[in-house]
């Protein structure tokens, strides 16, 4: 008799459980799946310095608990092979963020920006003019409109990436370097040595950002009383080519005008230089420790930072076109003092103690 009575009890108390548990189940979040960000950058030859950077701001906010641990699975050891990064493509998996890398040459580029679109990657990170470009033509349809950061552009807004500054609009932001500072190197070029007169003036004519950066030049060079001997070239076999036609003693130096040459053919540039026994200017530090003889250009490592601050906004629901784009305007002078040694240049003092990295 009893145990009839307490038998509708214990089904009416495993009910009441059960209830609690599917209650309990249904009010648990679901877990939020590991944001992604794809990242690219054109120019098998380097990875650019503000990757490394632009990891340790995303370890500083909090999304990677190593750093360095993430920039071995993106680069590898950072050793070259035949001229070329050993490692062009790595993955860095973390319980917070995934970050993907692929260095890439400028066939290659297109491609990869469809694949981050078609794997949902959650921003895309583009380094230079030819990853920034594919990064926009991949996300043109409105079905696509991953967020973009860009770094070290030529210029957002010429070009037409944002519609200022202060209001990018659409899909991309990021970091802006400051422009493309070619009077300056051509001043730069004559501090360094006084009596340079002529400059063999390297110029893709495929680059379209070419074209003004050439009529700074002309202009600044008609100041200095220089003489620009222009040569076209567009690879390495026309490089090539170029140097090889030239007859000593007809021009004092060599000077790269366009960003594609500076990007993806510095090494070859200052290999040839080398040969010719003529000085050349670069447009990173990196390069002079290489055997250029000078560079003036953008302190990268501010440019990296700034861009990982962009990331961790837009991962957390800021949209792109609520973030200004930051300018960095600071310029760094590096000079090899050992390769001016090599060229028997005897560089002025006042020009050493502007130097903000000396090599020796």
């Amino acid at each position: 008799m009893k145990a009839r009575t307490l038998r509708p009890i214990g089904i009416v108390i495993l009910a009441g459980l059960l209830a609690a548990c599917s209650t309990f189940a249904s009010s648990t979040p679901t877990p939020r799946p590991v944001p992604r960000v794809g990242m690219m950058h054109v120019g098998t030859d380097h990875v650019p310095p503000s990757l490394g950077t632009l990891v340790g701001r995303l370890a500083e906010l909090g999304w990677i608990d190593s750093a360095d641990e993430a920039m071995r699975e993106l680069i590898g050891d950072g050793t070259k092979v035949n001229g070329q990064m050993k490692q062009l493509h790595g993955e860095f998996d973390g319980p917070r963020i995934t970050l993907i890398w692929s260095n890439l040459t400028p066939e290659q580029v297109q491609q990869q920006a469809r694949d981050f679109v078609s794997q949902h990657v959650d921003v895309i990170v583009a380094f230079e003019d030819k990853s920034i470009s594919a990064a926009r033509s991949a996300t043109a349809d409105p079905a696509n409109r991953i967020p973009i950061v860009f770094l070290h552009p030529s210029d957002p807004v010429r070009d037409g990436l944002v519609q200022s500054l202060s209001h990018p609009g659409g899909n991309m932001t990021g970091v802006f370097g400051a422009r493309d500072p070619v009077a300056k190197q051509l001043e730069y070029y004559r501090y360094i040595i006084p009596g340079v007169r002529r400059l063999l003036t390297l110029v893709d004519p495929t680059d379209a950002t070419t074209p003004p950066l050439l009529a700074q030049a002309e202009d600044a060079a008609q100041k200095l009383g220089l003489k620009l001997e222009i040569r076209h070239a567009s690879n390495d076999a026309e490089l090539g080519k170029v140097f090889g036609a030239l007859v000593p003693g007809t021009v004092d130096g060599a000077f790269i005008l366009s960003p594609t040459l500076r990007l993806f053919h510095s090494q070859r540039i200052i290999e040839l230089a080398a040969k010719a026994n003529l000085p050349v200017q670069a447009h990173r530090k990196e390069w002079v420790a290489q055997g250029a003889l000078f560079s003036l250009g953008v302190d990268v490592a501010p440019v990296g930072a700034a861009a990982g601050r962009f990331v961790d906004s837009i991962l957390r629901g800021t949209p792109p076109a609520d973030l200004p784009v930051e300018e960095v305007p600071r310029v760094e002078f590096a000079l090899s003092l050992k390769r001016a040694a090599e060229l028997h240049i005897t560089v002025p003092q006042d020009v050493i103690t502007l130097a903000d990295v000396l090599y020796r």
